[in-house]
């Protein structure tokens, strides 16, 4: 009759350097109960929802009381609703967006034309953000994208791979998404826009602009200018305003600003941005405003492993019901756990159906609390061969590979290490006659 020797949580530790779960936690599996050697490498890596279970399904801890669901049995039937989406929970972007009119058809774009604005427009994942945009300048995003500060320069691409930097959503910027519709114009001697940056450059740039133009057109001093509206809240005043005629440059300037400011304060930055005065100028009007944090979510799931990469051929708007109709940007709009359930019920074997085990969307190991360098075990002669007598530690390696008293399948361990078996036996010889 056969017999398993499971690993010791020492030799697995000695070279899978991997964190705990959590400080808290009343019970600490052993490695092998959760990750079953030589029946392939699939197996290896997929634990069991039992492992999961035996604590999530009554979740308890050393002290306090846990942060979350305390009962779990599996995805299909005894899985909690999304956090995000629990207790009428609500975005805490400040960016005002309206899906339901960006996402209609016919919308007027770009010298306006009607057009139909697809998901992608906005939304990418950060692998693609060097791309071409449809509703961007070129210059304006690579501008963006990539910083011109010495101490601290842009990052070196990762190495190619498919699914590198494709498995969560970029944050969309007004450079790569809106400034084709959504111009900063800011009067009328100019067909260029202000920067979209904060208040204080806005300001900078503007008195910068109409002080070159007088310089240069001097005579526009004594041009009367067009009765301007003062903008309340986003809308225009219908009552009559005092045209002011400037007597000296330097006033010029400062009327012009304050008309070009009245306009991007209260109207243009205010349909997106939520606008805070906090400052006044001598004669106790308001100063420039403080803009609000966007506060846009990068990851709405941070305890959870989830990639767009891998549901790249599903269209966006299948799994995101709720964008179509989304009028406030407080919506929450990730799919609901019902969305996923669809495909994910547990039974491969079947076209349009897919695994729904623990081990897909969650990880044991928390990564997140590891703050110290991996520390390297072996050397390269050691793992090319050197015998154990001259090196204790591939000793170590010979024990927990080939001595276990496991099974080992399609594994030759007298093939990848001779010098651990100079009589040519594999390991599954040996392991076979063990078992004996």
């Amino acid at each position: 009759m056969g017999f398993r020797k499971h690993v010791s949580d020492q030799a697995c530790l000695s070279c899978h350097q991997a964190p705990e779960h959590q400080t808290l936690q009343t019970f600490t599996p052993n490695c092998a109960s959760c990750h079953t050697e030589h029946v392939g490498s699939q197996h290896l890596r997929q634990a069991a929802d039992e492992t999961c279970v035996q604590c999530h399904g009554d979740l308890k801890l050393k002290s306090g009381s846990p942060h979350y669901q305390t009962a779990i049995y599996n995805f299909q039937a005894k899985h909690p609703e999304f956090a995000p989406l629990r207790n009428d929970a609500r975005d805490p972007g400040t960016i005002k967006l309206n899906h339901a009119v960006h996402m209609r058809a016919g919308l007027l774009g770009p010298n306006s034309q009607p057009i139909q604005m697809q998901c992608q427009d906005c939304h990418r994942t950060p692998a693609e953000q060097g791309e071409p945009w449809k509703y961007g300048q070129t210059r304006m995003v690579e501008a963006a994208l990539h910083t011109q500060d010495p101490h601290n320069p842009a990052m070196p691409p990762e190495s190619v791979r498919p699914g590198t930097g494709r498995a969560y959503m970029a944050a969309p910027t007004y450079a790569s998404a809106c400034q084709s519709c959504h111009a900063l114009q800011f009067d009328s001697h100019f067909s260029e826009s202000v920067p979209h940056d904060k208040p204080e450059v806005v300001h900078q740039f503007i008195v910068a602009k109409l002080t070159e133009y007088i310089k240069q057109h001097p005579e526009a001093v004594n041009a009367a200018p067009r009765p301007t509206r003062i903008m309340f809240g986003g809308t225009i005043s219908r009552e009559p305003q005092t045209v002011k005629i400037a007597s000296s440059a330097d006033e010029w300037v400062k009327l012009r600003t304050a008309d070009a400011e009245n306009l991007l304060w209260h109207k243009t930055c205010q349909q997106c941005h939520s606008l805070k005065y906090t400052q006044t100028d001598q004669n106790g009007l308001a100063g420039l405003p403080e803009v609000a944090p966007s506060n846009i979510k990068p990851v709405w799931l941070p305890n959870s492993v989830f990639s767009h990469y891998a549901h790249v051929s599903i269209d966006c708007k299948s799994c995101h019901t709720r964008t179509l109709t989304s009028q406030e940007t407080a919506d929450v709009l990730i799919p609901s756990i019902k969305t996923c359930q669809e495909c994910h019920n547990g039974e491969p074997t079947k076209i349009g159906q897919a695994q729904n085990g623990c081990f897909l969307c969650h990880q044991y190991h928390n990564w997140k609390q590891r703050n110290e360098p991996f520390t390297p075990t072996h050397n390269l002669q050691e793992l090319r061969g050197a015998t154990p007598s001259q090196s204790p530690v591939l000793g170590a390696i010979a024990n927990r590979l080939c001595l276990c008293g496991s099974r080992f399948e399609n594994i030759s361990c007298g093939k990848n290490f001779p010098a651990l078996f100079p009589d040519g036996k594999s390991a599954t010889m040996r392991s076979q006659t063990s078992a004996l």
